[in-house]
């Protein structure tokens, strides 16, 4: 009973789709083309929607991605700059040879003064330590740290042994960049007189000032914030809630352990805006379907009525020898028919021109093609050339900022160092003389003091002024640190060396600065062949702490005991 009743269905449900089917294959050939037109556009628009949603999401991703790797970078690089700051203001003041000296025999009232008093406050430091040779803390300032003072801060123990280093520690959750350096003195040589050490907290005062714009959407946070999936190394992706994307890269401090993940996020505004764009474009498109579908099933409706003619035309354009001629109507009414018989005679013909028909579609295909990928490949060259002039201004300003004085526009002490050994080397080959002269402002802490430190800093940019128009154009002016200045004279005897000297020292007294007459000490030695960069470099700042004491603005050379200025 149950089967004879399934077999009846079965039956009645193949019975009602013949009937639909004929039903339709009778219909008129423009009903039935605008119905299949309007079903196939509306089952093919969400597919079509959703491939274009998400190719346009794809796209924006990988922009922002970019767009935050090149921030990230940028931020890490702007953190490093600024530890090797601290690491060279630690250094200057490890060389100081009266600071070694004070050591040496107990100075506490000098170190106060001169070192702890003056570093905290103008290099905006947490903590300064000071440490003898057995590693203890001797001399304090600043934020009371026990970590630091620790005997098993590897730092402290690579400066005990020689070594000037700096890192990034966590000490309490808070993030510090330390740096430690032997006090040498100006020798460069042991006996050591003990170990600077500088501290100073990342906190978000210094991070405003360091990353300036950048600072709304770089953040520095815990290590514990690395994704199991990370190897620790290189940039990865943290989050991506509401299509808010943020790129993390880990920052390694003393000890090669990870002590904070530097992070880069998309502004929340901008994050917003992708968004709604996005909603925007999938409403604009869906819309734009729609209306596509209907106008373009309105027009294949009205196009048919308007060309019932067509088969009389093209009766006519068939005679005058069109024989690629067709009118496709399956339909079984008098224009069928008529379709039927004028399709049989058109067949006659079609087999001789579809060969030759065929192989012209195709040539215009290939065409149509090669204009397409034409097009496509010179919008792609656009979009790299773009792409590499922006790369190239950044890597120019970045390049520009590691080996730049911010203050004076000169060169900095990084790179006054290479350039001393590259000239050097230059000598020794070439057998031509190379000079140095070493410049200190006199009394310019005084002055500091007096007039505070805009003032002061005004008076370098003038110095630097100075320099910069009186040197030739392969001199190499550098700020050296402070207020002492270094000048490098490729092709220049001590003789020539001493007459530029003299030169500057009265240009130096002929700035007109409002607050006070400007003068300054300095130290002229030349590179004798088989002489090691340093040695030029010492005997030069020998010299300039000769005229700083033999009553300063005169100079001394590293021959003679003092050179009188004219007048």
């Amino acid at each position: 009973m149950k089967l004879s009743s399934w077999r009846i269905v079965r039956g009645l449900w193949s019975y009602a789709r013949m009937r639909l089917w004929l039903r339709w294959a009778q219909q008129p050939i423009g009903k039935r083309l605008a119905i299949s037109i309007f079903i196939t556009s509306t089952l093919l628009l969400p597919p079509y929607l959703i491939i274009s949603v998400h190719s346009m999401r794809t796209a924006l991703a990988d922009q922002q991605r970019l767009t935050l790797l090149q921030q990230l970078k940028a931020a890490q690089i702007l953190l490093e700059h600024e530890g090797w700051q601290l690491l060279r203001t630690c250094e200057d003041y490890a060389v100081w040879n009266e600071f070694q000296q004070a050591l040496l025999q107990r100075d506490s009232a000098w170190v106060q003064e001169n070192i702890l008093d003056w570093i905290l406050p103008h290099f905006y430091l947490d903590t300064v330590l000071i440490f003898d040779m057995q590693g203890r803390a001797v001399y304090q300032a600043g934020r009371q740290i026990s970590a630091l003072q620790s005997p098993r801060n590897p730092l402290l123990k690579i400066a005990l042994q020689g070594s000037s280093q700096m890192g990034l520690m966590r000490i309490d959750g808070a993030l510090y960049q330390v740096a430690c350096a032997p006090v040498l003195g100006n020798n460069y040589a042991p006996p050591q007189a003990g170990v600077l050490m500088l501290a100073r907290q990342l906190d978000r005062a210094l991070l405003t000032r360091l990353w300036g714009r950048l600072n709304n959407t770089v953040k520095l946070m815990p290590p514990g914030t690395i994704p199991r999936s990370a190897d620790g190394s290189t940039p990865f992706a943290l989050t991506q809630p509401d299509g808010k994307l943020t790129l993390g890269t880990p920052l390694h401090g003393v000890g090669n352990q990870v002590v904070a993940v530097l992070t880069v996020s998309t502004p929340t505004v901008q994050a917003r805006a992708m968004q709604q764009a996005i909603q925007r474009a999938a409403l604009y498109l869906l819309l734009a379907g729609l209306l596509l579908t209907g106008v373009s099933t309105a027009a294949v409706i009205v196009m048919l009525r308007r060309h019932l003619d067509l088969f009389l035309r093209a009766a006519n354009r068939l005679a005058s020898g069109m024989w690629e001629t067709r009118v496709p109507y399956p339909a079984r009414d008098e224009f069928g028919i008529l379709a039927r018989a004028f399709n049989h005679m058109a067949e006659q013909l079609q087999a001789a021109f579809e060969r030759l028909d065929q192989q012209r579609r195709e040539i215009e295909a290939q065409k149509s093609e090669l204009e397409r990928l034409y097009n496509e490949l010179q919008q792609t060259n656009q979009e790299l050339a773009t792409a590499n002039r922006e790369l190239v201004a950044m890597n120019a300003m970045l390049s520009h900022a590691v080996v730049t004085d911010s203050l004076t526009g000169l060169r900095n002490h990084r790179a006054f160092h290479e350039s001393l050994l590259s000239l050097v080397q230059m000598a020794e080959r070439s057998g031509q003389p190379l000079s140095l002269i070493m410049l200190d402002i006199d009394h310019f802490k005084q002055f500091n003091d007096r007039f505070g430190h805009p003032a002061g800093d005004e008076l370098l940019r003038q110095v630097a002024t100075v320099l910069r128009q009186s040197a030739r154009a392969y001199d190499v002016v550098a700020r050296y640190g402070g207020e002492e200045f270094a000048i490098l004279l490729p092709n220049t005897d001590l003789q020539e060396a001493v007459a530029v000297a003299e030169r500057l020292r009265q240009q130096v007294a002929a700035i007109q600065n409002p607050h006070a007459t400007v003068t300054a000490s300095f130290g002229v030695a030349t590179h004798r062949r088989g002489q090691a960069p340093a040695t030029l470099l010492y005997e030069a700042d020998a010299a300039l702490y000769r005229a700083k004491r033999s009553g300063r603005n005169c100079i001394c050379t590293a021959e003679d005991d003092k050179l009188q200025a004219a007048g």
